[in-house]
């Protein structure tokens, strides 16, 4: 053993080993040693304070150094205060100790006393541990004492089968010696270290020669998460020392849904305290995939319309659930260890066709109103994500007992899942301003989906080398609208050499490839057609097309977006050129009949909000107007540098509808410094927005939905920025 590892025998120099900023372990010798003593820290008395001590004989020591010792010692130093001496007043005597080294590692320190106690080490070190481990709980302390513990700690047995309950705690099942029955404090070893508590019943086992009895056991460490398959060891204290049970190395790892199997099997055979085998018992019944609620001799049923993962975090979950007597206590999502009650502020939605499928059956005669029909329910779960190995699913508390149904959540929540959800609500309702604002908003708001991803792409005679700009049509699923597009496009004198994107869904790739490859050939047009995943509407398709061109004037335009006139790319690419590009221009869109459909998105004072002005007036109340800076342009059809949407980080995806999405971007790029800029006399002209596609009462949802997102992001900011 090296000279730095032996235990000072001169009475006047220690060892120390830090445990963390606020404990010290001091070891030396004297002729004896209370069980607690005064001690002043480099001999300064304003830093007094009291000392647990573990002392051992040292045989065939002289009389002043026949006593080993390891003082416990709290500190109070100031960070930049080196512990230099410590001084214990014994009987009134004092001590001085001379520390003659800084630190000395635990390890070292355990090797040491181990080296001088000899035959009473065990005891020294059980002693030690346990005094780490008295209090409140703290990781270095408790690192230190199963750094101890393993050095002394004798094996009592074998954990042989384990597995998480879905509420946190981990069942164990394994044969010891000595481990006490019901309720047993444990230290457990895993990839950290935590405190915990086992409920253990024995079990008769057949197989262990009278050596050790078998066990059963829940174990529970508070907050700290304990992986089974992370599980090294556990440490018990019995009165004759401590103990451990290891892992058997051919251990088996049960799924959360197995292990109510086992308690329930173990519990035939398990002998403990009421309060031992009632808490294993109510461990038996959790969930273990089975729908139970299907099953109840109560009037309760529950059933899933749709469950899905929402990107970015959370679960939507809507469906029906009759209750008509109120068995129900508390209704609550459960995912692993975490949980969410969603019955205290889910939103209720009308359902007759639910009332309508029971009036009929027998458990609910008679016990249903006919008035009533708010059977289906909608929540947005926050708190719940989806993991591989965690099961989904409803816990019912009906009085004295419990039912589960399980939940298979869908991975990807299309723009079409959503409609569908939402069509039963009415936007005029206050319901739906209730499930707006408590689910589908922050929903919308948590909402991280994917970008677009371009999985697809054909070039028809495109060229974008040194092209000064790149006109990218935004294509939805008809292809003939973007064949009416392109061909007025290419018998404009102006636009007809300028390079063109097409860019659509996958799904309509294609078809829409098709006709471009006929319409480039014809005409002699420069064209690319993109097919991407992700696009759902023209925000996405020209989300799509940034990163395919190298060209940085990118002019956007919706394909059910026309010109009206000759000379409108001219015009607007000069307003945006004489602001150096640091400007989205976007001109007067008119419907067919002639009426404005976007004028510019400008700042109203009285309303402290962002209107679009102009709506629905002939357009002749804006023609003469002067280029003016508004609020937000429209990405229906404007021109716009490229490397300044990428700096903004692009479109915002948590929006349904392309109003808000796009008038988003115009005020990320005005925080960055790039202003929209609306031209009155430029004019295109556009059918209603998605008309027919989606019903009106939906659009109008979609259309609450999205201006409650806007508002929550951006109505502080917008009067900053006027």
């Amino acid at each position: 053993m090296k000279d730095h590892l032996i235990l000072p025998v001169d009475g006047e120099t220690a060892l120390a080993t830090p445990i963390g900023d606020d404990l010290a372990l001091i070891c030396g010798v004297c002729d004896a040693m209370p069980e607690t003593v005064e001690v002043l820290l480099n001999g300064d008395p304003s830093m007094c304070m009291r000392a647990g001590v573990i002392s051992w004989p040292r045989i065939g020591s002289p009389p002043e150094a026949s006593t080993g010792f390891v003082a416990i010692v709290p500190i109070r130093l100031a960070a930049k205060v080196r512990l230099r001496s410590i001084v214990m007043r014994r009987n009134g005597q004092p001590t001085r100790y001379t520390l003659v080294r800084a630190a000395v590692p635990l390890q070292s320190l355990v090797q040491i006393v181990s080296a001088d106690a000899g035959g009473r080490f065990a005891e020294v070190a059980d002693r030690m541990a346990q005094a780490l481990t008295n209090g409140k709980g703290n990781p270095k302390r408790s690192a230190a004492a199963l750094s101890i513990m393993t050095a002394v700690a004798q094996n009592d047995g074998w954990i042989e089968v384990m597995g998480s309950l879905d509420t946190g705690e981990v069942f164990l099942q394994g044969w010891a010696i000595d481990l006490p029955g019901d309720q047993v404090r444990v230290l457990v070893e895993h990839d950290g270290f935590a405190a915990g508590a086992v409920h253990a019943a024995t079990v008769d086992r057949t197989d262990l020669g009278g050596k050790g009895k078998g066990f059963i056991g829940l174990m529970e460490c508070g907050k700290t998460t304990i992986d089974p398959e992370k599980l090294k060891k556990l440490f018990f204290r019995t009165q004759s020392g401590w103990r451990t049970l290891d892992v058997y190395s051919r251990r088996v790892l049960l799924p959360s849904t197995e292990v109510p199997a086992h308690i329930r099997d173990g519990l035939n055979r398990a002998s403990a305290g009421p309060e031992t085998l009632s808490t294993l018992r109510r461990a038996g019944e959790r969930f273990d995939g089975r729908d139970t609620v299907s099953s109840l001799k109560q009037p309760v049923r529950i059933g899933m319309d749709m469950v899905a993962e929402v990107p970015g975090g959370g679960l939507l979950v809507a469906g029906w659930m009759l209750d008509p007597e109120g068995y129900a206590q508390t209704i609550t999502v459960r995912s692993g260890a975490t949980s969410s009650r969603v019955d205290e502020t889910w939103t209720r939605l009308p359902r007759p066709d639910v009332l309508a499928a029971f009036q009929q059956s027998d458990l609910f005669a008679g016990r249903l109103d006919p008035r009533r029909i708010d059977h289906g329910f909608l929540a947005f779960v926050p708190e719940i994500s989806c993991s591989a190995d965690a099961p989904i699913y409803f816990e019912l508390e009906l009085g004295d007992g419990t039912a589960f149904y399980p939940l298979k959540p869908m991975r990807h929540l299309s723009r079409q899942a959503l409609e569908r959800l939402l069509a039963p609500l009415d936007p005029k309702t206050a319901s739906a301003g209730t499930a707006i604002e408590r689910h589908i908003g922050p929903m919308m708001q948590a909402l991280a989906a994917p970008a677009p991803r371009v999985v697809e792409s054909r070039d028809f005679g495109f060229d974008d080398s040194g092209a000064g700009k790149v006109l990218v049509v935004g294509a939805g699923l008809d292809a003939g609208e973007v064949s009416a597009a392109l061909v007025l496009l290419a018998l404009d004198p102006e636009v007809h050499d300028v390079p063109v994107i097409v860019s659509a869904p996958i799904e309509a790739f294609g078809s829409i490839a098709a006709e471009a490859e006929r319409l480039a050939s014809f005409y002699g047009l420069k064209l690319r057609v993109l097919g991407s995943e992700g696009v759902q509407d023209a925000c996405d398709a020209f989300e799509a097309a940034v990163q395919a061109t190298q060209a940085d004037a990118l002019v956007f335009l919706s394909a059910g977006v026309l010109p009206r006139q000759a000379g409108w790319l001219t015009q607007m690419e000069r307003a945006y050129r004489a602001r150096g590009g640091k400007a989205l221009v976007s001109p007067t869109i008119v419907f067919e009949d002639e009426s404005v459909q976007f004028a510019g998105t400008w700042f109203d004072s009285d309303q402290q909000k962002l209107v679009d002005r102009y709506i629905g007036y002939p357009r002749d109340v804006v023609q003469g107007s002067r280029p003016t800076e508004v609020m937000a342009g429209t990405t229906n059809c404007c021109i716009v540098s490229r490397s300044a949407i990428e700096a903004a980080g692009g479109f915002t995806r948590s929006y349904l509808e392309t109003s808000e999405k796009g008038r988003d971007l115009c005020l990320k790029l005005r925080l960055a410094g790039t202003m929209s800029v609306w031209l009155p006399d430029v004019e295109m002209i556009s059918a209603e927005d998605d008309a027919g596609r989606v019903s009106l009462p939906l659009r109008r949802l979609a259309q609450r939905i999205d201006r409650w997102s806007f508002d929550r992001k951006w109505s502080l900011l917008v009067n900053n920025m006027r």
